[in-house]
């Protein structure tokens, strides 16, 4: 029998390929979700944005490709990752030109939210107008923000030592931007790929920048975010990538900053990915430009999250996604003719200095068949329970570990399938294992199947799981921590089952909804 692995409840490409998610705005009344996009394969090419509009989250109007990489500036790479602002009822949008070795920022703008128009003098920003030490190779992925009357944004780079940066800008001065051709062979995504062979001594190490404009139109350079600061690992400081998709908001009296490093390495069970996803609290000197880390954290320890933006909506809430897979890995669904999933929407909340994160509200609207377990005891063993099965449910629990080993929950099981989700008492973690969960997954890590999170020995653990045709989001202790990853079963693996091993474990207040999403007439 044929079988789709589309998503029921999660924003998808319909066709094609999508990565990162852009210009998330409310704007005329709808919740609007730009995303990084190739129309013609399921798989990166020169990009275009894709553009998905909603009113709650879960339904997602498809709209008309909102930029297509027409002009000579954009040739070759495209009209890469960007964000959105509303100035005086227009929507404005700043996005990234980009050929393999030159990357500048561009503006487009629309009257109805759906039809945009480039401005003439396009490039807008470049970094030759900065500062030297911004690297013009890579410069990219802006977050447009207001404050005080004046616009702001912060963006990815590689910041070039002295004497690197004047040989970088006269070599740069001297190249045309129709010198370039499309003879220079198969094209790459700047995010993807090995840069081991990179000396960030000659190209530059990877920050943030931050700029300002009184209009949008003119901008100056307000300087670098990241300095050393003793009490963090030095590898936040020398990274051999670029801290791509920045994004900076205030919460709950927090400033936050957002970003995706490239190849930062793993410091223990946090950043287990090539790529990985974190955010910082603490201050931003806007005369100066320099961000003071107060704390760190990753957003999200599972396999398949990056390049994560927020939409701030008029009722005060902050709504985060980000892109629901992983560069460098493989995609079972281009064999379908598309490639390209979008995390939950999910509402940000900081406390006692910790990122909070959990599914939108409106996701309960489509909750249906709920049951209820109130207790159930084991030892040493895995059950079934009556009613909790399925490939598109949100699963809660809270998890008492007692004496056991290991305990959990295995979901989207079948006959030669199943994913794991369990606390593991020797490792004070939760790990996230999908060795056996169907498609074999592929990557550059040394270990593309099992994640962990560090969650210390609680005497209980809440736990909720979505599940939806091919992935897990699982969100603990009220969602402190999130772990992500696609799945790929077969459609009869729709089973779920508990579990503990070398003890006893109590499993409390087990729910099970089914979430319907009925298709549009």
């Amino acid at each position: 029998m044929s079988h789709s692995y589309r998503p029921a409840y999660h924003a998808a490409v319909p066709s094609g390929w999508a990565n990162d998610p852009n210009g998330t705005i409310f704007f005329r009344d709808k919740a609007h979700l730009f995303y990084q996009h190739y129309p013609y394969k399921p798989e990166w090419g020169t990009m275009h944005w894709g553009h998905f509009a909603t009113e709650d989250f879960v339904r997602w109007e498809n709209l008309p490709v909102a930029l297509r990489p027409e002009e000579d500036y954009e040739a070759l790479c495209g009209c890469c990752s960007g964000s959105a602002i509303e100035k005086d009822g227009r929507l404005y949008l700043l996005y990234t030109c980009a050929q393999p070795d030159l990357q500048r920022q561009c503006l487009a703008v629309s009257d109805d939210g759906v039809r945009f128009e480039k401005d003439p003098g396009n490039p807008i920003v470049t970094a030759d107008m900065l500062h030297e030490e911004v690297s013009t190779m890579d410069f990219r992925d802006p977050r447009l923000f207001q404050k005080d009357g004046l616009y702001y944004a912060v963006a990815g780079v590689r910041i070039l030592d002295p004497e690197h940066a004047k040989a970088q800008k006269a070599s740069g001065s001297a190249r045309r931007d129709d010198d370039r051709s499309p003879s220079l062979g198969p094209i790459h995504s700047p995010s993807a790929g090995d840069v081991s062979g990179v000396d960030p001594d000659k190209m530059g190490y990877g920050n943030l920048i931050l700029m300002r404009s009184p209009d949008l139109y003119h901008w100056e350079y307000v300087g670098k975010l990241l300095y050393p600061q003793p009490e963090y690992s030095q590898e936040y400081y020398r990274l051999n990538g670029v801290y791509e998709c920045p994004d900076y908001f205030v919460l709950d009296g927090e400033e936050v900053l957002l970003s995706s490093p490239q190849n930062l390495p793993p410091m223990g069970h946090r950043y287990q990915n090539i790529h990985s996803a974190l955010y910082m609290l603490g201050k931003l000197d806007f005369q100066t430009g320099r961000y003071t880390v107060n704390s760190i954290g990753e957003i999200d320890c599972g396999f398949d999250f990056y390049a994560s933006q927020t939409l701030p909506m008029p009722d005060g809430r902050i709504i985060l996604l980000a892109w629901k897979e992983m560069w460098d890995r493989n995609f079972p669904t281009q064999k379908e003719g598309w490639a390209g999933t979008y995390t939950l929407p999910r509402e940000l909340r900081i406390v006692d200095g910790q990122l909070i994160q959990t599914p939108v509200r409106e996701l309960a609207r489509y909750r249906q068949n709920h049951i209820a377990h109130t207790s159930v005891s084991i030892d040493s063993a895995s059950f079934s329970l009556t009613g909790i099965s399925g490939d598109k449910i949100e699963l809660s629990l809270t998890l008492e570990p007692g004496t056991a080993a290991r305990a959990g929950v295995k979901v989207f099981c079948g006959k030669d399938h199943e994913t794991a989700i369990y606390y593991d008492r020797e490792l004070g973690a939760v790990v996230f294992d999908r060795s056996r969960s169907g498609v074999p997954m592929r990557g550059r890590e040394a270990d593309v199947n099992r994640r962990f999170c560090d969650v210390g020995h609680p005497e209980r653990l809440e736990l909720r799981l979505f599940l939806d045709v091919c992935s897990v989001e699982a969100f603990l202790d009220g969602g402190k921590h999130v772990m992500t990853g696609n799945v790929y079963p077969d459609p009869e693996d729709i089973g779920v089952a508990f579990f503990c091993e070398g003890g006893a474990a109590r499993f409390r207040n087990v729910e099970k909804y089914d979430i319907v999403v009925e298709e549009s007439a």
